[in-house]
């Protein structure tokens, strides 16, 4: 059985990435690193696909971060080169909106993972935590994304102290968006994906577009790409039809232009 696999559901608007290693706690291997890079890609080129779900198998881990033994084996060092975004560790960009449904530990890399998703929803009994310190490692990428999700000391004291935090805890920073009851998390991001999915696909995607692009503009030119985005809003069709579909008290249909 492949250890990383996508499933297209909902009538192929959502997407599912599997990471199914269970019994490795889904730690990820530096194939599986590349292959989940590489669908992440896949989901992204694919226009009819609205919203991508990531999720571990087996409810003991979302991911326990990567394969130590297989990722970070030491020794001489590798040839240097400048680094581009190829993977989703290292500056990757998915324009398609991404839900994390969490069970279990989601730590170091697995916890990466679930920062490059837009929502994440947990399981109760869920562990986080980034315990990289530990080993003489870095969190890396997601160092650099963790303060702005939950504030620069709450940041500090997780990649510090290599502690682990509860589902609550997590939810409280900020860390998720949801807690549910264990073993739920993939359903309830799936009605998340459905409500995503039924809304208009192009103000989906400018507005994740402007929160990315606006994180580090000004206010002044954030708002001159708002006014550009909504520019290109009012000329497409499906302008026309929410309006209608708001007047005629009826579900809008979409078509993405």
């Amino acid at each position: 059985m492949d250890e990383v696999r996508l499933e297209r559901e909902q009538d192929g608007t959502v997407a599912v990435l599997l990471l199914d290693r269970p019994t490795k706690r889904n730690a990820m291997t530096m194939a599986m690193y590349a292959e989940i890079s590489g669908l992440l890609q896949e989901i992204d080129a694919d226009d009819r696909i609205r919203v991508g779900i990531i999720h571990g198998i087996g409810g003991k881990a979302f991911t326990a971060g990567a394969d130590l033994l297989d990722v970070h084996t030491g020794g001489a060092a590798e040839a240097w080169h400048p680094a581009h975004a190829d993977r989703f560790d290292s500056g990757l960009e998915v324009h398609t909106p991404l839900i994390a449904a969490i069970e279990g530990y989601c730590l170091a890399g697995g916890l990466e993972l679930a920062l490059v998703c837009d929502i994440r929803v947990t399981g109760e009994d869920s562990q986080f935590g980034t315990p990289e310190v530990k080993w003489n490692l870095l969190h890396g990428f997601g160092a650099q994304l963790l303060p702005g999700i939950v504030g620069r000391s709450n940041a500090l004291y997780l990649l510090l102290t290599g502690q682990f935090i509860g589902a609550q805890e997590a939810l409280r920073l900020g860390l998720v968006q949801e807690v549910v009851p264990a073993g739920t998390s993939l359903d309830r991001a799936r009605e998340l994906a459905a409500t995503i999915s039924a809304n208009a696909p192009m103000a989906v995607a400018m507005t994740k577009e402007l929160v990315a692009r606006s994180r580090d503009l000004n206010l002044q030119d954030g708002l001159r790409l708002y006014h550009a985005y909504n520019a290109l809003i009012h000329a497409s069709e499906d302008v026309a039809e929410g309006t209608q579909a708001f007047a005629q008290k009826r579900q809008p249909r979409f078509r993405g232009c």
